[in-house]
């Protein structure tokens, strides 16, 4: 028979395994926590990247509806300040159209700016008209002086011959015919093109009026070729 273990042996042994057993328990605890704060960094990585991202695509965006909501208030904008300007312009010539008829009809009626007129409609005359036989058209108030004088001035701008021909119901101005053409003179043939004038008085006008100056420009009354040109039975 051999001889038994003495129970320190025993012991030393049992000590030993527990020891062994205890020192894998921690090993494999280590292990597991290694892994798991690996995995636990690895999945904060990945969510601030998430996080990033998302942070980033919600600035993008954020940036693009802000851009979109400026651009749509600058439009918004644009259009009340053209309807404005539109608006403007309708009611400045509304005042216009009520003002130009006597302001001419009064032009006429001064002796100076009657002459320019005059002159005007028979320099237009004769660059169109030379070399013609010319009837002029006036009111009955012309004097026996305007007469001779307006007979100088158109024998002097190509005139072949001339005859006056007045008559009350003509409107202030004077027609120039000869042949089948007609320099209208008169105030309905010069504000007869209406997109013309309203075009001639927005360009005057506005600039004065956005340079603050709040008065408006001398109307003309030198007659443009659009406006005195019309069929010799206008």
């Amino acid at each position: 028979m051999s001889s038994p273990i003495p129970t320190s042996a025993v012991g030393v042994q049992a000590q030993a395994l527990l020891q062994r057993v205890t020192d894998d328990r921690e090993r494999r605890c280590a292990a597991l926590r290694a892994a798991a704060e690996t995995q636990a960094e690895r999945i904060v990585r990945s969510a601030r990247a998430e996080a990033r991202v998302s942070v980033r695509n919600a600035v993008t965006q954020e940036r693009a509806r802000m851009d979109f909501g400026m651009r749509q208030a600058g439009a918004r904008a644009d259009i009340e300040a053209r309807r404005q300007e539109r608006q403007k312009s309708r009611e400045l010539l509304e005042q216009m159209w009520a003002a130009i008829g006597p302001t001419m009809e009064h032009r006429w009626r001064e002796p100076a700016l009657r002459r320019s007129w005059i002159e005007a409609v028979i320099r237009q005359a004769g660059m169109l008209l030379a070399g013609r036989p010319w009837l002029i058209e006036g009111g009955s108030d012309w004097t026996e002086q305007e007469r001779n004088e307006i007979r100088i001035q158109a024998l002097g701008r190509g005139a072949n011959t001339v005859e006056c021909s007045l008559d009350a119901a003509i409107p202030s101005g004077l027609k120039i015919r000869a042949g089948g053409v007609c320099v209208d003179g008169t105030v309905p043939g010069l504000l007869s093109q209406r997109e013309a004038v309203e075009a001639a008085f927005l360009a005057e006008y506005l600039p004065v009026l956005a340079a603050g100056e709040g008065r408006p420009p001398s109307l003309p009354v030198r007659p443009t070729r659009a406006a005195m040109m019309s069929p010799a039975n206008g």
